[in-house]
């Protein structure tokens, strides 16, 4: 429904509802004193310590500043960073609880053994040297293929480049992260429309919208303190329009809504472009021919629009004709426009489609590559874009180099020259620690369906053997689907490692006789690293503290699994500022080379310099940091680029941030590809005497490397791009002169001297050829509403080898084609539509904030949003026990009526654990180390579908029934929670 059809009185309610989120969001040491603590003998002083130490929030992909206040090397408060250009002090509730995380009794701290249903404690070199002895016997038995490696978005940069070096060490791609269950359709689909796969913007470039088209995100909820930037845009003008199968915060917020079905997005965005096209012809038709594919923008409106219009869209959407007419006039009306989503638009089994179409629409426009507009994608944990980045990731290494021969013998490059460590590794060598060659090429086991290679019983595998090992490295359980499964494979493996702050869901899932280890690291406030946020920025976290406990940090830690493993002298780094000295060196593909530690330092200790407005710093011409951008965005191509705040603005100078679409598809071994095709037309910008011209990405920019000596430093490739006298083909002369093997006549054409960006200009494409759907299609979700649409809209038909299993889409959507209709035997209303997202409270699988007071006070119940029509059927109200069944499990969670879903839609957060179909599941947790608040997983219950290109998971759309529990099916909760839940349910009603 559009917004203006809304109830004024709950639209009433829900703005108040709003606004109370952001009163918690955006305060400074009041509201670090009044909001973090749950009781007012926890307040803490901030002016209490003796040293105030400048860090970044551990939570969310934001980024925001922070000042832990230190006494004694313990932290004793906390304290606004009121000049950081990323949130000016503005923190939400996870954020203002942080020193209470820090401080949590329920934290792990000393190495810990479950073995026969007992935990014992261990020694630090006891406990690694039977882990690293058990993991060299699998290697010698059956290989390094046997052994699942997890990383996670909450390292810092150079502890995610570790970890996916150390499984390249030990010989396996079997290593993977959450960006996989959160982030990896945008990363596949959006590198697949115009280069890379991140926000093109920042938090802070959203004061500058114009319309904001916010599609599967709720940043009040999820990011709240950047909403402070949307509220700013809304002061001068500008829209935000929320389209969403439920009605957010968010949307309480925003200037309209519009409500349509779960899972059908690709259809909603066509229906959108086909009007502004066929009906309006008001797409931009200048733009599109000088910077898009045009063969694909004609193959995709003559071929596949026509298939999408606004009747059949209304019809698939559940939206009325009008307003689609109605959202799509207002985009086309828009001087600029953006396209803004997150995970409610990337978890579908069709995902990649998904996020293409949300581009194509920016595209279609003309909007795409300036500021205000493209896609401002927001990112989940608080570094997930940069443990993407640094390779934690099955299918690639560091830098999104790949797997094949080429990426290998750079990285062995890489880590032969660093001067970071003292170790020299040839391509052979790296060969022999793997299985095979296909094994070293191959995708490996992704952390979305890694339990399957354990189980090895419903599904082959494609590799020799089956997983033995897992080490869990910073990733909470909870967060996976099929979670049944999840159970049983961590219950046959040989055993399980799981490296954390808190237990974590390993613990609640282990029965008496799995081999369990538990090893204590340390909070992000107890060590030092880097950590890139949403919008690229790479920021430097100080360490507050030394480690509490007997926790360690990560790195360390990392470093002491490989010396163990038998190639420490390739992790013997000095300092953590040599991790990041090497990822300097080696990721050129990305521009992750002019971050040195030196520079991230600078920034954080002259964060005053930069404003806001821009994040550019406004000192004089002689100042150090005169032009550079806060963060130093990437691409940052050597150490004197000021960063890239806006991907793909052609408005700017290379050396002052500007670039073209990434000449990304031009396959120079392909004879049927034209790459004049791909090259965008000449243009004449105001930086420029003259025309600049399309052309290609400089040869070897991303594997020449420079001196190791002065990792940051530009190379040929990189210096010759920048220089205004210097072509493409005068650097494709001057490596071959040097040595290099370039195929000259490849070049010789391109002798326009100019300055680019390394990544060449060239154009947008609206047809993939290596994807399976080359231009997005609508397919239904794999448990759907609507099984009268499955033979139009089908999901993906089965394939054989899918990051090491098979993926078989449509099976799952034929086994459950008549889910509606058995769902009404088990319930007591007409089925719902059940979708998943986040609480402002909470983050990723719950283990910190669950376990931290603040937070856990204020959100201590785990929920089912459902239509207040549908609480009155069953007579239920908020805090009763309902019984929720899907076709995969039988959940028990509490209701929460609410006029924010639709009457046919339900809602769960995803952050919680403990209880499982109903059971009560923290008998293994170690004693005193239980969360303080506990719930259903929701994904226990979702789809087991996923995404074609990516292995996604599909958490947003299945089907589910209620009833009301029977008293003997309650599980049981703490005091504590039971009181926490009725003060907050009694706040509520007043």
């Amino acid at each position: 429904m559009s917004r203006s059809s809304l109830d004024l009185d709950r639209r009433g309610f829900l703005k108040a509802g709003a606004g109370g989120t952001l009163a918690a969001a955006v305060g400074g040491r009041t509201l670090l004193q009044q909001r973090a603590a749950a009781d007012e003998d926890d307040v803490v002083d901030p002016e209490a310590g003796d040293e105030l130490v400048k860090t970044v929030c551990t939570h969310c992909s934001v980024g925001c500043g922070i000042q832990m206040s230190v006494e004694e090397d313990a932290v004793v408060g906390q304290e606004t960073w009121e000049d950081s250009p990323v949130n000016q002090g503005g923190l939400c509730s996870k954020g203002a609880s942080l020193t209470q995380s820090v401080n949590s009794e329920q934290r792990l701290k000393k190495p810990l053994k479950l073995e026969g249903g007992e935990w014992t404690q261990m020694e630090w070199d006891e406990i690694l040297e039977e882990i690293t002895g058990r993991l060299d016997d699998i290697r010698e038995e059956t290989g390094p293929h046997s052994t699942m490696w997890v990383g996670s978005a909450k390292h810092s940069n150079e502890a995610a480049y570790l970890i996916r070096k150390l499984a390249a060490f030990y010989g396996t791609n079997n290593i993977d992260h959450q960006a996989r269950i959160c982030h990896s359709t945008t990363v596949e689909g959006i590198a697949n429309v115009w280069g890379v796969g991140a926000m093109t913007n920042n938090s802070n470039d959203m004061r500058n919208v114009d319309v904001n088209l916010i599609i599967g995100h709720n940043p009040i909820e999820s990011h709240p303190v950047a909403w402070q930037y949307f509220q700013e845009a809304q002061e001068r003008g500008g829209k935000h329009i929320v389209a969403e199968p439920r009605y957010t915060k968010t949307a309480a917020a925003s200037d309209d809504f519009y409500q349509f079905r779960s899972g059908t997005d690709v259809a909603f965005i066509y229906g959108l472009i086909y009007h502004i096209v066929e009906n309006l012809e008001a797409h931009d038709e200048e733009f599109i021919e000088s910077r898009v594919m045009v063969d694909t923008w004609e193959e995709f409106r003559d071929d596949v629009l026509p298939e999408y219009d606004l009747e059949t869209v209304a019809d698939i959407c559940g939206i009325s004709e009008e307003e689609l007419m109605e959202l799509a006039e207002e985009l086309a009306d828009a001087e600029v426009s953006c396209v803004e989503w997150a995970m409610g638009g990337t978890q579908h089994n069709n995902a990649t489609g998904n996020v293409r179409a949300y581009a194509m629409l920016n595209l279609a426009l003309g909007h795409a590559a300036q500021s205000g507009g493209g896609t401002p994608i927001f990112r989940g944990h608080d570094n997930v874009q940069g443990a993407t980045d640094l390779g934690v990731d099955s299918s690639t290494l560091p830098g999104y180099y790949g797997l094949d021969e080429d990426a290998w013998e750079h990285w062995a490059n890489v880590w032969t020259q660093t001067q970071s460590t003292s170790g020299e590794v040839s391509y052979d060598d790296l060969h022999n620690r793997f299985h095979d060659t296909e094994l070293m090429e191959k995708n490996g086991f992704t952390v979305a369906r890694w339990y399957e290679g354990v189980l090895d019983d419903e599904w082959e595998i494609y590799q020799p053997d089956p997983l033995r090992a897992a080490i869990f490295w910073g990733h909470g359980l909870a967060s996976l689907t099929e979670y049944k499964k999840v159970k049983r494979a961590v219950n046959e493996l040989d055993f399980i490692v799981n490296v954390d702050v808190f237990p974590n869901q390993v613990a609640e899932l282990a029965e008496d006789d799995t081999d369990v280890y538990m090893l204590p690291v340390c909070t992000n406030v107890e060590e030092a690293g880097s950590v890139t946020n949403t919008g690229r920025q790479v920021q430097w976290r100080s360490q507050a503290i030394e480690p509490r406990h007997d926790s360690r940090t990560d790195w360390e830690l990392m470093c002491d699994f490989a010396e163990r493993l038998g190639f420490g002298e390739h992790f013997d780094y000095d300092e953590v500022e040599d991790v990041t000295r090497e990822w300097n060196l080696g990721t050129r593909s990305v521009g992750y080379v002019g971050q040195t530690p030196e520079r991230l330092k600078a920034h954080q200790q002259n964060s005053e310099v930069f404003s806001a407005e821009d994040i550019q710093a406004e000192v004089d011409e002689d100042h150090e940091l005169h032009g550079e951008y806060y963060g130093l965005p990437w691409p940052c191509w050597h150490e004197d680029h000021p960063g890239t705040p806006i991907l793909y603005d052609d408005s700017l100078h290379p050396s002052e941030g500007g670039m073209d679409f990434r000449a990304n598809w031009w396959d120079e071994d392909d004879p049927d590809v034209d790459p004049e095709d791909q090259l965008r037309d000449p243009y004449e910008p105001d930086w420029w005497d003259g025309e600049i011209e399309g052309v290609p990405q400089y040869p070897m920019f991303s594997t020449v490397l420079p001196d190791p000596e002065n990792p940051a430093a530009a190379t040929i490739p990189i210096e010759g791009a920048f220089d205004e006298d210097t072509s493409v083909a005068d650097v494709a002369q001057q490596l071959d002169d040097e040595g290099y093997d370039v195929e000259l006549d490849i070049y010789e054409e391109f002798d326009n001297p100019q300055p680019d960006a390394p990544w060449g200009r060239g154009r947008a494409r609206m047809k993939a050829w290596n994807l399976t759907d080359e231009i997005p299609v609508h397919r239904e979700p794999a448990v759907t509403p609507r099984p009268d649409l499955v033979e139009d809209f089908p999901c993906n038909e089965r394939v054989e080898d899918h990051w090491r299993v098979e993926l078989d889409n449509a099976g799952v959507q034929q086994d459950n084609i008549d889910a509606i209709d058995e769902l009404v035997e088990v319930g007591d209303v007409d089925p719902l539509v059940l979708t998943s997202g986040r609480q402002v409270e909470h983050k990723g699988a719950g283990a910190v904030t669950r376990s931290t007071k603040g937070t856990a006070s204020r959100a201590p119940m785990m929920y089912l949003e459902i239509h207040p029509d549908v609480a009155a059927e069953i007579d239920v109200e908020e805090g009763d026990w309902i019984v929720v069944t899907t076709p995969h499990a039988e959940m028990l969670v509490q209701a929460r009526p609410t006029g924010r879903v639709a009457s046919d839609h339900a809602f769960a957060p995803y952050h919680w654990s403990g209880i499982l179909e109903g059971e009560r599941v923290m008998d293994s947790v170690p004693n005193g180390m239980e969360p303080l608040v506990i719930g259903e997983s929701i994904n226990c219950g979702t789809a087991p579908a996923y995404d074609r290109e990516t292995q996604m998971q599909e958490t947003k759309t299945t089907l589910c029934n209620i009833r009301v529990a029977n008293d003997d099916e309650i599980p049981e909760l703490s005091d504590r929670q039971i009181r926490w839940q009725e003060q907050r349910m009694d706040r509520n009603k007043r």
